[in-house]
């Protein structure tokens, strides 16, 4: 697989932030240590400055558990959805069980940091996710399998998704990543592993 050309990550014609997991505190200067927030909305600061998480950073129960660092507290987490979401608790249960989550959780989490990034995400346009999986198929020759889930879509269904599965990752987003992420109504999430990042060579 091609190394990624950051010259060619213009190719899709959106904006692409850089992600980093790391297991030891990154020397990153520059870069803000954010505090309650949601993953989805620091992918939004990120836009402005270099952001690292750790895990005290993030408020959101979805995305504790999709890192790693909540993962053994399933019950505080599906009360959380219980009460957020119009669904049938056995329903939300069944959605839960096959979120991905890392077994491992990072000490800490770059965004937009100097890093080779482990991953890249974007907030695309229908169409542009059109162009996306065109270059898919010529990358690989093959379909694009989506796994698709209204809740924790941005860290969960896209960030850890892609990194785990090592394929292209695409959400919906869900009713915090569309408020927090300032998700546009015609946008979806995408995520890019590393091993795919031959899909913006030319």
């Amino acid at each position: 697989m091609k190394k990624i050309h950051w010259d060619n990550m213009h190719k899709f014609n959106t904006h692409w932030i850089r992600v980093n997991f790391f297991n030891n505190k990154p020397d990153i200067k520059n870069a803000k240590l954010l505090k309650n927030v949601r993953f989805c909305e620091a992918t939004k600061e990120a836009g402005f400055a270099p952001v690292v998480l750790d895990k005290e950073s993030i408020s959101c129960p979805g995305a504790r558990y999709a890192f790693g660092w909540d993962a053994r507290n399933r019950s505080k987490l599906l009360n959380n959805c219980y009460d957020k979401q119009d669904m049938q608790k056995n329903t939300v249960n069944s959605i839960l069980s096959k979120a991905p989550y890392f077994n491992k959780p990072p000490k800490f989490i770059g965004l937009n940091t100097e890093d080779e990034p482990d991953l890249v995400m974007s907030y695309m346009s229908a169409e542009k996710v059109m162009n996306l999986i065109k270059a898919y198929h010529n990358l690989c020759g093959k379909n694009l399998d989506a796994s698709l889930s209204s809740m924790m879509s941005v860290c969960g269904g896209v960030a850890v998704r892609s990194y785990l599965k090592k394929d292209i990752s695409i959400s919906f987003g869900c009713h915090d990543s569309r408020k927090y992420a300032d998700m546009r109504i015609e946008n979806l999430a995408v995520g890019i592993p590393k091993n795919m990042f031959g899909i913006f060579a030319d």
